[in-house]
């Protein structure tokens, strides 16, 4: 199975957000910095402020170009998704994607409990159980495209044993979970292709 325009730019359109936001934090702390420098310069000391601020000054340019560019990369897949979802499919089904996208990694995400571990100094030390943190860094990758006459849930297969297991546990509460969700569509059983896990539900 190839993943759909949708699968392919989610989690990427998600990051790209969240780092022009990053970014545009960055932009208004070097801005407080520049006035705080310009409010406070000292005398026999100009040549350094005013070095100190062209840099300043340069920096925050950059960063304001930055953040530009990492909302307009995302901004121009969401149109490209909504043109094709308005001329092929339906501009509603896109919101149903990205919340049903959410519900699921909700969904599958575990708690992350703290188990406890002796070192070689026989002391306890307690850290967060390897298996649940490897599972819950895979279903971040998770993405549900809601179509006119298909459904397809994406999974990545988790790197541990354990982790894929448990994954594997689950697959009959995942599919009564998306089935749920959309009931109008038949959902046959996981189909697992390199490391990926397929749910594909067809109308009926």
């Amino acid at each position: 199975m190839k993943k759909t325009f949708f699968q392919t730019t989610y989690n990427l359109n998600a990051n790209l957000i969240v780092l022009a936001l990053l970014s545009f934090f960055f932009k208004i702390g070097i801005n407080l910095l520049i006035q705080m420098i310009e409010t406070t310069k000292l005398s026999g000391m100009q040549g350094l402020f005013t070095t100190i601020l062209d840099k300043l000054t340069a920096l925050e340019h950059y960063i304001q170009l930055l953040s530009f560019y990492l909302i307009l990369v995302p901004a121009l897949l969401v149109i490209i998704e909504l043109v094709q979802r308005f001329l092929k499919d339906s501009l509603w089904n896109y919101f149903k994607s990205i919340y049903q996208t959410f519900r699921m990694r909700q969904f599958l995400k575990q708690d992350e409990q703290y188990e406890a571990m002796n070192t070689i100094e026989n002391q306890t030390i307690t850290r967060i159980n390897p298996i649940l943190k490897s599972f819950n860094h895979s279903v971040l990758g998770c993405t549900v495209d809601v179509r006119k006459e298909t459904v397809t849930i994406l999974l990545a297969i988790p790197r541990t044993q354990q982790a894929q297991k448990l994954l594997k546990e689950m697959e009959d509460d995942i599919k009564e979970e998306i089935s749920n969700r959309n009931p109008h569509y038949y959902f046959s059983s996981p189909h697992r292709k390199g490391n990926k896990l397929w749910f594909t539900g067809t109308k009926r």
